[in-house]
């Protein structure tokens, strides 16, 4: 597993980033006190200085994930202007000017496991599967933008702002990040109108967790400054709800860091906690110290270096594709991407997905592939090859784990509803009640079976149909 660690995403963003402009210096913020007689101060002055300094300090040295007892970087009374902490410069609009960090990763660039190089053209049909819109689907892969932004809070609304806006995109053989930050909150509206230019040429968005977030804070923003909202009519791949339907059963939780982890082979080191994000700007706009921001930008730099990554994993588990040396996915990824695929319609890919996982030789995925592509022949009313696999499921080759309820149970109703055959049903559903708890909804819904058939044997009747089922089950 690749670690990655801040020192790191800011020395890969100098070699290769591009510089959007020389700008002035920066300003410099004065703290409560400078510049009067020392003599003179009382005992509160003094603390009201040192208090926010010591402050400042225990954050850079103390932050979790730094090296324990690691010394503070030496402290400058007029701050350590932003430049210097963060490469980048002043990007001047119509709105007034911001400060804006930019960089650049060629295709040899290793992210986890993986190299850009690696990956290839999203498969937009895939991603469409993936966001439930299938607007996407005809869509340029290279004009995508993936967004990602770090704010003053988390609760939304008009009081909260978005004060450092990444986005990164594939530009020729690179992957370009920019990252547009508030040194002020009047600064807003430039970093705005400068947003509005770069998504000009982009067909779509890619975020995580962007539409229950980003997109909708974005939106109030640009309704505060009277501009247009051109995140409005893109579609939008929010990576987030698929990763929940994907992976959702075999990892603890759907966090960024653990898919990165999970999907990617990589695991962050010294990244500064969404939590301290919002503080450590409100210390910035007191104290103008760059160090107190540079953990910011590498965090909101790696979340965007991430999402094409991820978006990779999950469209191939839709698509099949992968490199020859790539290792397969797991099983049960695979089998929730077909259950994806089942639930979006796109039933062909999910046939696909499925007979490759019952050529596999794990027993047990492909034991359940069987069961599901059986349900996708009896939606269809191909009872011929739904039958032929529920007998397969009762042979001799069942897995250990095999359960053998489900055939059982949907052969059975094969054979009262289609075959009209209530005896074998009848026998059937006696040898799925011998593998039941006693109790519990499905014994109830068995027994009322098996007594539904027992009335029809005993009247003699065995090919009506009565009104409490349908002809399939």
């Amino acid at each position: 597993m690749q670690r990655l660690t801040r020192e790191e995403t800011f020395s890969s963003g100098r070699k290769t980033g591009d510089s959007p402009g020389a700008g002035p210096g920066e300003r410099e913020g004065r703290r409560p006190g400078e510049g009067a007689d020392a003599g003179s101060r009382s005992a509160a002055t003094v603390l009201t200085i040192d208090a926010p300094r010591r402050r400042i300090d225990a954050i850079l040295a103390g932050r979790p994930g730094d090296a324990p007892g690691a010394s503070p970087p030496p402290r400058q009374d007029a701050g350590c202007p932003l430049e210097e902490a963060v490469s980048g410069a002043e990007i001047t609009t119509a709105g007034g000017s911001f400060f804006c960090a930019a960089g650049a990763w060629g295709m040899a660039h290793c992210h986890g496991g993986r190299r850009l190089g690696d990956l290839p053209p999203l498969d937009m049909a895939s991603a469409a599967i993936l966001a439930n819109d299938a607007a996407l689907a005809g869509l340029d892969p290279a004009r995508g933008v993936f967004l990602d932004t770090e704010t003053t809070g988390l609760a939304g609304g008009a009081g909260t702002v978005a004060f450092l806006i990444g986005l990164g995109w594939f530009e020729g053989a690179r992957f370009v990040v920019k990252q547009l930050f508030l040194r002020d909150f009047a600064e807003e509206r430039a970093a705005l109108l400068f947003l509005e230019e770069l998504l000009a040429d982009r067909q779509f968005l890619v975020t995580f967790n962007g539409k229950a977030f980003d997109a909708n804070l974005l939106a109030v923003r640009f309704v505060m400054n009277r501009l247009a909202d051109p995140l409005a009519g893109l579609p939008h791949l929010d990576l987030l709800h698929p990763a929940r339907r994907l992976l959702r059963r075999r990892l603890d939780n759907v966090r960024l860091g653990t898919l990165e982890g999970a999907l990617l082979g990589l695991e962050r080191e010294g990244d500064i906690p969404g939590w301290e994000i919002p503080q450590r700007y409100f210390q910035w706009l007191r104290h103008r110290d760059g160090r107190l921001v540079a953990d910011i930008f590498a965090h909101n730099r790696l979340d965007v270096l991430s999402m094409p990554f991820l978006a990779a994993r999950m469209t191939e588990l839709i698509d099949g594709r992968r490199a020859d040396d790539a290792p397969s996915p797991p099983a049960g990824d695979l089998l929730a991407a077909a259950r994806l695929c089942i639930h979006r319609g796109e039933t062909a890919r999910a046939e696909g997905i499925l007979r490759d996982l019952r050529r596999r030789s794990d027993p047990a995925a492909a034991w359940q592939a069987t069961a599901l592509l059986s349900l996708i022949h009896k939606r269809a009313g191909a009872w011929t090859q739904a039958v032929a696999l529920w007998r397969e499921m009762l042979g001799p080759d069942r897995p250990p784990d095999g359960d053998a309820l489900f055939p059982l149970l949907e052969l059975a109703k094969w054979s009262e509803h289609r075959r009209r055959d209530c005896r074998t049903a009848l026998e059937l559903a006696y040898r799925a009640q011998a593998l039941l708890p006693s109790q519990g909804a499905e014994a109830e819904d068995l027994q009322r079976r098996i007594a539904r058939l027992k009335r029809r044997l005993a009247g003699g009747d065995g090919g009506r149909q009565e009104n409490d089922e349908s002809s399939g089950g």
